[in-house]
């Protein structure tokens, strides 16, 4: 006998066991986005690249950098593998989002395939 596994809401029968892993992180993503860890100036940060844009990214403060600086002077990393994606640049602290956690990942131009855009500008 062969079980039926239903995927992506294609078919018949139970979530398949991966289906199942997808939905919880689909949903702690977003709760995580609803409800951000605030940034106490220590640890990476979640950036929002664009202000209108759902889009966030992962950024590491600089060494040295102080906790309540305004802008704060990030360096834009890769989720997964923790690569620099930019130099140096400074980001309004209106432009943080909070606190960076795993969930976020599912946001960033990196999960999605995407290069970040050449001119990227957080001063605002």
């Amino acid at each position: 006998m062969s079980a039926r596994f239903r995927r992506c809401g294609h078919g018949t029968g139970p979530l398949h066991p991966d289906d199942h892993k997808a939905v919880a992180e689909f949903t702690a993503m977003l709760t995580a986005r609803q409800r951000p860890a605030p940034w106490t100036g220590h640890g990476d940060v979640a950036v929002q690249i664009a202000p209108d844009a759902r889009a966030l990214e992962r950024g590491r403060p600089t060494e040295g950098q102080q906790p309540d600086a305004d802008p704060v002077a990030l360096v834009l990393i890769h989720p997964d593998t923790e690569t620099a994606l930019t130099d140096t640049v400074l980001c309004a602290r209106a432009r943080i989002h909070g606190a960076w956690t795993d969930p976020y990942r599912l946001l960033t131009h990196a999960h999605a395939g995407r290069d970040l855009p050449p001119d990227i500008d957080l001063s605002t």
